[in-house]
């Protein structure tokens, strides 16, 4: 089993496309319970910044429902398959632990994002963020996201997944005394009539979502937590936050 598997590369040009075009379904799933959540709160126009928006697929989706959508991202290969999608939207090349938000209507963190850990940035202030997001949101906006909890565990674990013109093996391990997930990437991507061969470990922090929870109403917010977003369920082991902002 590997160990000290640690890096700051995250979603190089080959994990990031196979993560575009191969993984993108089950946040796509989700969109409608999104909008569904923004409408009910009376948000149905403005700026809502996607944090870790990937290659603005749900970025898209907010664009087309008439809202002015803020896509942000640390992976630079992520933002380049954003912004051919979307050449007019604004996005930042920029971690979400220091990325300098708008005033903005909602902020949404999907996929896991505030999961993510590098040994640049191996231990965030997460109330420092909730702090910074409250300040940010007009009265009545919305903080959504989701993150993986304690208890998930897949030491040992082996997944093959494959498309037209690559193929992704993931081999996961867990650190208890961290409670840490990581995923040993290898992936393959077709470049001509050859395969080329990148590797990536990606960490995960896995949360108490009662513990944040809490963080968040010591901030100012009002929290729910939910197993899936309108009718479509969360993975096992993943939980939702819709944090609202009281109206002045």
């Amino acid at each position: 089993m590997p160990t000290n598997p640690q890096t700051d590369r995250l979603y190089d040009d080959d994990v990031a496309y196979i993560h575009d075009v191969g993984y993108s379904g089950l946040c796509a799933s989700w969109e409608p319970g999104l909008l569904e959540i923004f409408y009910a709160a009376g948000i149905d126009r403005g700026t809502i910044v996607d944090l870790g928006c990937g290659g603005g697929r749900w970025t898209q989706r907010l664009a087309a429902a008439g809202f002015a959508p803020v896509g942000v991202d640390i992976s630079a290969a992520m933002i380049d398959l954003a912004t051919k999608r979307l050449p007019s939207t604004e996005f930042h090349v920029a971690s979400v632990w220091d990325y300098e938000f708008p005033r903005c209507r909602a902020v949404t963190a999907l996929s896991e994002v505030l999961c993510y850990r590098t040994p640049s940035c191996d231990d965030p202030d997460l109330c420092d963020l909730f702090r910074r997001i409250f300040n940010a949101l007009e009265p009545g906006g919305l903080f959504i996201f989701d993150v993986t909890e304690i208890g998930l565990d897949q030491n040992g674990q082996r997944t093959f997944s494959e498309g037209e013109d690559w193929a992704c093996l993931v081999l996961y391990e867990n650190d208890d005394s961290k409670q840490r997930l990581y995923r040993h990437i290898t992936s393959f991507r077709q470049v001509d009539s050859l395969y080329r061969r990148a590797t990536e470990t990606h960490t995960a922090q896995l949360f108490d979502a009662a513990q944040l929870a809490e963080q968040l109403n010591q901030v100012g917010f009002e929290v729910r937590k939910t197993r899936k977003f309108g009718t479509a369920d969360l993975l096992p082991h993943r939980c939702g936050l819709i944090a609202s902002k009281p109206q002045a």
